[in-house]
């Protein structure tokens, strides 16, 4: 490989080339995570809508999220008919910053999420479905924060179908943090979403558990370390 090739491959920054037809001839490391989050078909619909009008490379600056990824703009770039290129640039992540490991104690999340659920049930018709991990060990949290947490994204759904709540581990992935990596653990929230729920304050609250908010459609996400010694 050589070191242009390199620098694009191990680029922060997502880099797809699309064919004519909107497949992917190549694409680097970033880019593979983000379409775990994104369809190929609506990176290259934005690489069309954002080309230059010629021949040529055009930058345009604009936010963009798609699940926990954050950009503040594009470069599309393309000399033929045949291929094009799009380059997302990319924010810089939420750092966990000064994280409080040794004033958490560890608890049973199922618990808290049941407490959020039962708090949460009082002035709702159509209720709760769950679906969990029951391998899942007692975990270090803050339960205060976090049951106020899951009510506040509760509180996100209108009353008008059951709110689904699933818990599962993320594969492969880790958060690091004091010289340490953590399994993600995450919350799936699901259901008939509000659009005027604010996320910036979901995110507030999830940042004091160490963890980073992801809204999808009619889902939000909790995502954060599992922490259990």
């Amino acid at each position: 490989m050589e070191f242009l090739e390199k620098w694009i491959e191990y680029d922060y920054n997502p880099w797809i080339l699309f064919d004519s037809n909107g497949r992917v001839k190549t694409l680097n490391q970033e880019a593979q995570f983000l379409l775990a989050e994104a369809t190929v078909k609506e990176i290259f619909d934005l690489a069309v809508a954002y080309a230059n009008l010629s021949y040529g490379f055009k930058t345009t600056m604009m936010d963009l999220n798609y699940g926990r990824y954050e950009f503040f703009g594009i470069m599309v770039g393309y000399e033929d008919n045949d291929t094009i290129a799009i380059r997302l640039y990319q924010k810089p992540p939420e750092r966990i910053s000064n994280p409080h490991i040794d004033d958490m104690s560890s608890h049973n999340i199922y618990t808290l999420i049941d407490l959020a659920v039962s708090t949460s049930s009082i002035s709702r018709h159509h209720g709760f479905t769950t679906s969990f991990d029951p391998t899942f060990p007692e975990m270090k949290i803050h339960p205060e924060e976090f049951v106020k947490l899951m009510t506040d994204i509760f509180s996100c759904f209108h009353d008008t179908e059951p709110v689904e709540i699933k818990m599962s581990l993320k594969t492969g992935e880790t958060l690091k943090f004091e010289k340490r990596r953590y399994p993600i653990f995450q919350v799936a929230v699901k259901g008939d979403l509000n659009s005027s729920c604010s996320i910036k304050e979901l995110s507030r609250l999830a940042r004091k558990l160490n963890g980073y908010i992801v809204k999808k459609e009619n889902r939000i996400l909790f995502e954060a370390p599992l922490i259990s010694d």
